[in-house]
């Protein structure tokens, strides 16, 4: 069998694996919605005062846009984790027992990845076309015109995508939370870099977006001579006041050249992962000895000749057997502080002293949001730590698991996002802001509400991971409707707080129907 079909055969497997999964609908919805999104209008292309005609061109050049922005940034967090799952179902270590290389192995993972996020540009060309129909500005209908840009623009940013999943999978420190946290900034930093210098550089520009920006604002140019320059990917309430006919960018030679190389830069960076991976080496993955486990008395062998005596086991008294919240509490302390490094306790407490020697403004407006970013890997393991570690059975058949574990459970996440943000509220009740105080009581409640009703509902640290970056993100950003923090604004309480308790009604629910199951 020869390699490129060994690279086949990987690809097809772990795609139809994949497409099997919930996670795959959940993101295949979202592109649906976000399509939808579009053709109401919420979500466009606008230039200023202006946007162009809705032809093929146009609509098929806005698609690809948005699929290069959303699925560049977010399609990530749905494609990485198919190493982890070969490594976890034991699947990766008969892989391992074979003559498979690494290269061969992650180029069809990459293949893999590149498939999942095609199939998700597929489905929005589709509604490209019908966002097309139903617009009625142009009759005119040219497949080229409308596929193009998805070709030119949206997959070589996607290649590169599907390639930093497979790398961030290699690198040990980056295979779960951290890396999902470290992707998310170092696309906006990808973005920004973009904007800045791509215009200058093809080169440094993956999303193609200074082609698509150039090309349409000499269009709006000419039909518009006051057109300001300006360009708006996304929503916006400035009103649309006129629109030009736009037939697309001018596919040169040159163009394509430089835009196929991200995709040739996307199986290098596939290739050069061979080096970090390990091939689902344990021994690479060994845990260091303790002194405690050094110091255990070796196991005793037993023999087919050893009589067995009869065991008595003492029953538990009223005493031993009541609910003791406090200890249960203490024990989800312990489990969701395990592990963490020290200077992550160093870093919280640099946090906590930064909150009281800075002024109120400043802690909503800078320290605050910091610090309730620094726990998120925390949080994230809230509800579905059960499930991930495969002892769901064992807790869940413990007394009482739905009134006793899961509210010692949120109540262990709401005590590290109190001590954490402690110095925050311990300066505005000095100076007496109670609005202030009521923004950081309402966003310490939400915050582990919101982890722990994701935990039970997906099994997994991911979607909290990402979403609540994105909220914080855009709560930064001034978009007001999301800032919890009230970084920005008064925190939205009237909106947060009812959210909390609906949050925590969801939690129990999804944990109900998983004690049932």
């Amino acid at each position: 069998m020869n390699q490129a079909r060994i690279i086949y055969h990987i690809a097809r497997a772990d795609f139809l694996e994949r497409i099997r999964r919930y996670s795959f609908l959940v993101m295949l919805g979202a592109v649906v919605f976000l399509g939808y999104q579009v053709a109401i209008g919420n979500v466009s292309v606008q230039l200023g005062d202006y946007r162009g005609e809705i032809n093929s061109a146009w609509v098929g050049s806005m698609m690809a846009l948005i699929a290069s922005f959303f699925l560049g940034w977010f399609g990530f967090f749905l494609i990485k984790g198919s190493i982890a799952r070969d490594r976890e179902t034991g699947v990766g270590q008969i892989m391992a027992a074979t003559p498979l290389t690494r290269p061969v192995y992650l180029l069809g993972k990459w293949v893999s990845n590149f498939a999942v996020l095609i199939f998700m540009v597929f489905v929005l060309a589709i509604l490209a076309i019908v966002i097309q129909l139903f617009a009625g500005e142009s009759s005119q209908f040219g497949i080229v015109a409308l596929l193009a840009p998805f070709i030119f623009v949206a997959l070589p940013m996607l290649a590169l995508t599907a390639a930093f999943a497979v790398l961030f999978e290699c690198i040990g420190f980056l295979q779960g939370g951290f890396g999902n946290i470290v992707y998310f900034f170092l696309f906006g930093f990808i973005l920004s870099f973009a904007i800045s210098f791509g215009k200058t550089n093809p080169l440094l520009d993956p999303l193609g977006f200074h082609y698509l920006k150039e090309s349409m604002g000499e269009a709006a140019k000419a039909a518009f001579p006051n057109y300001d320059g300006s360009f708006v990917l996304g929503a916006t309430d400035t009103p649309i006041l006129g629109t030009f006919p736009w037939s697309g960018v001018v596919w040169t030679y040159n163009i394509v050249l430089s835009r196929f190389t991200f995709i040739g830069l996307g199986i290098l960076i596939a290739l050069a992962s061979a080096f970090l991976f390990d091939r689902f080496d344990a021994s690479r993955r060994k845990p260091r000895q303790t002194k405690a486990a050094a110091s255990l008395p070796a196991p005793e062998v037993f023999t087919a000749t050893r009589t067995l005596t009869a065991v008595h086991l003492t029953p538990l008294n009223t005493t031993q057997n009541r609910f003791v919240f406090a200890r249960i509490l203490f024990l989800e302390l312990k489990l969701l502080l395990k592990g963490m490094p020290w200077w992550w306790f160093a870093g919280a407490g640099g946090l906590f002293i930064a909150s009281l020697a800075n002024t109120p403004e400043n802690v909503r407006a800078f320290v605050l949001p910091i610090t309730w970013l620094w726990p998120i890997l925390i949080w994230s393991s809230l509800g579905n730590r059960e499930m991930r570690h495969n002892v769901g059975q064992m807790v869940f058949s413990s007394a009482s698991p739905l009134m006793r574990q899961l509210p010692a459970t949120w109540f262990a996440g709401f005590t590290i996002t109190a001590l954490t943000g402690g110095g925050a509220a311990i300066n505005f009740l000095s100076v007496a802001d109670s609005s202030s105080l009521l923004v950081w009581f309402s966003a310490a409640l939400f915050i582990p509400t919101f982890a722990l009703a994701l935990g039970v509902w997906s099994h997994s640290q991911k979607l909290f991971e990402v979403l609540y970056v994105s909220m914080w993100y855009l709560a930064l950003n001034e978009v007001h409707a999301v800032d919890y923090l009230g970084a920005n604004s008064n925190g939205n309480i009237g909106f947060f707080i009812p959210l909390s308790l609906a949050l925590m009604v969801i939690a129990f629910i999804g944990r109900a129907r998983q004690l049932q199951n």
